[in-house]
């Protein structure tokens, strides 16, 4: 149980040096310099940290309700909270310290597992977990047992179904299988069974490769209209692997194989561009299937990955995680595992000269994995095997939009492309360095020793949507989305709340025109500022919403960071 200090005091005195950090100017914490707003805080293991009250200015109303209704432990304060984790996973007094105040000003916010488990003993700190099914009913009642335990532990799920027969196909000398769809029926129903504590129901997501006997159903199967209810799965998201030879049959106009896992052979023959068209119709009508070029993320696995001839097949509930999964040349089944946790774009000038915080959240993300391969129970055994080998995180970002309206960047601009770029690129310089780093001091994951390379971590990096947690962070946008409106009502677990951009209120406020009368207008007109004559030409572009934005522009931007992310981005685009 955490609680304020005790004798350890005058030993996490003695650990604190004067240094000064060149870029806040600030000593390091005198434990003896308290007042009104700071007070110390110990937890279990003896991390002492200062934590500062006057932070709880930094949180929004809605950051706070939040916070409060889904986060916060038994008369536990916002900085409790924050400190709790930060001590949880830090390797020091100094390091916990600097880990506090990174996500107290929220420069960084870990991912909801860590927030909400970190510390205690309720769920597992990780947020992703990706497996697949194999081709035997063995294999598949494994999975749902594996999927129910990692729903239950506060895991979002990625499920790969591509290695069952079609339905219809032979099973031994008489039988037929039934196919894919009644399976991943069943999956839907246990998912929705699980409760993740009080933060949200159990999630995941099921992906099957384009040219699977079934893949016509399996993209409608969540569509709420047409064809039989009972081979529905409306509860479970859904992706579609496409592969460089779909897309070049697409481009041709040319008929597509659709094959048996089994043995290859072709089941049927289908129009690629019908099947194309088909897949973009649900996807404008529903939302989903998401999509994922498999090809183009197995050609950009690491090298060690390759040479020990593993292949990602699958992804996570929200497309951004590439790891793989299945036998591995040692005869071990993988469940992939990653901890993610973003850094916070809008804040990015206060912390892009900090020459302490990349690194020092990589070693919190390792630390993170560290307590997940020791806590984890013997139901998780391939996915503990998995994260002790490979070792992956998704360091992630969110608030790229926020960053370029608080700075009056169009993101329909070359300067917006330019600072996308720099800021990627600048962190994947120190995400590297920081896996070469820890390597040096505490060891190769395996994959990568196996092979010579001296890597703390097989990926480091993975652009997930940040849904909740950039709301703790004031707001900032999530993820590495545009904004979709200037002034809506927020509709989430916590409630309903009305949100309107600060950085549009400085300008209204400039022309005098920050009033209600003048947010009705952007509220009914969708968000939008396009009606409103006194802005100028740069500010009504500066405040696009998503949706008036041409998406060729996120399409862009999502391929210039490309280079500089080791797993995949979340990207959705608005129609």
């Amino acid at each position: 149980m955490n609680k304020i200090l005790s004798q350890a005091l005058k030993k996490a005195v003695s650990e604190y040096s004067p240094n000064v950090n060149e870029v806040t100017k600030d000593k390091r914490p005198d434990l003896f310099s308290l007042n009104n707003e700071t007070e110390l805080f110990q937890n279990d293991k003896g991390i002492i940290i200062k934590i500062d009250r006057s932070r709880d200015a930094n949180l929004t109303d809605f950051g706070k309700a939040t916070l409060k209704d889904r986060y916060l432990g038994h008369n536990e304060s916002y900085q409790d909270l924050f400190a709790r984790v930060a001590s949880s996973y830090a390797d020091d007094n100094l390091h916990a310290q600097r880990i506090y105040n990174y996500i107290s000003k929220l420069w960084f916010m870990p991912a909801t597992p860590v927030l909400s488990n970190g510390g205690t003993k309720r769920g597992l700190p990780i947020s992703c977990f990706l497996n697949e099914a194999t081709d035997s009913l063995g294999g598949i009642l494994d999975l749902w047992s594996e999927n129910v335990w990692l729903a239950a532990k506060g895991g979002g799920i990625g499920s790969y179904w591509g290695n069952l027969r079609s339905i219809g196909e032979k099973i031994g000398k008489v039988g037929k299988t039934s196919g894919i769809i009644p399976f991943i029926k069943v999956m839907d129903s246990l998912t929705m069974a699980i409760s993740q504590g009080s933060l949200r129901r159990g999630s995941a997501a099921c992906y099957l490769p384009v040219d699977h006997p079934e893949i016509e159903e399996f993209i409608e199967m969540r569509r709420p209209t047409g064809g039989d209810p009972n081979r529905k799965a409306l509860n479970l998201h859904h992706g579609v692997l496409l592969s460089d030879a779909f897309m070049r049959a697409v481009e041709n106009d040319e008929q597509w194989g659709l094959k048996s896992p089994a043995d290859g052979t072709v089941q049927q023959t289908i129009s690629a561009r019908n099947l194309w068209i088909r897949l973009l119709t649900a996807r404008i009508e529903t939302g989903e299937p998401y999509i994922i070029y498999i090809d183009t993320v197995n050609r950009l696995i690491p090298q060690h990955h390759k040479l020990a001839n593993l292949t990602v097949k699958t992804s996570n509930l929200c497309s951004e995680i590439t790891l793989p999964t299945g036998i591995d040349k040692d005869g071990r089944d993988r469940t992939a595992v990653c901890c993610l946790s973003s850094l916070n774009l809008e804040k990015y000038d206060e912390w892009k000269d900090d020459p302490d915080m990349i690194k020092d959240v990589m070693r919190f993300l390792d630390n993170v994995l560290s307590d997940f391969i020791d806590k984890a129970p013997d139901q998780f055994k391939d996915a503990k095997y998995s994260a002790e080998r490979e070792r992956s995180v998704g360091l992630g970002v969110m608030g790229f939009h926020s960053f370029l309206q608080k700075n009056r960047i169009p993101l329909e601009s070359v300067m917006a492309k330019s600072w996308n770029k720099k800021i990627f690129k600048q962190i994947d310089k120190e995400v590297n360095q920081a896996s070469k780093d820890l390597a040096e001091e505490r060891g190769a994951c395996p994959d990568a020793a196996e092979y010579g390379y001296q890597e703390r971590f097989s990926n480091k990096t993975a652009i997930a949507p940040t849904a909740s947690i950039s709301i703790i962070c004031g707001g900032a946008s999530p993820g590495v989305e545009p904004i979709a409106a200037n002034s809506y009502t927020h509709k989430t677990l916590s409630g309903s709340f009305n949100v309107r951009n600060r950085y549009l209120e400085e300008i209204l406020e400039g022309h005098g025109k920050n009033d209600d009368e003048t947010w009705s207008t952007i509220t009914t007109n969708q968000g939008s500022v396009s009606h409103l004559d006194f802005l100028t030409d740069l500010e009504k572009d500066v405040f696009k919403t998503a949706f008036e934005l041409n998406q060729q522009w996120i399409i862009e931007l999502s391929g210039d960071r490309t280079p500089f992310i080791s797993q995949a981005q979340s990207v959705n685009l608005f129609l």
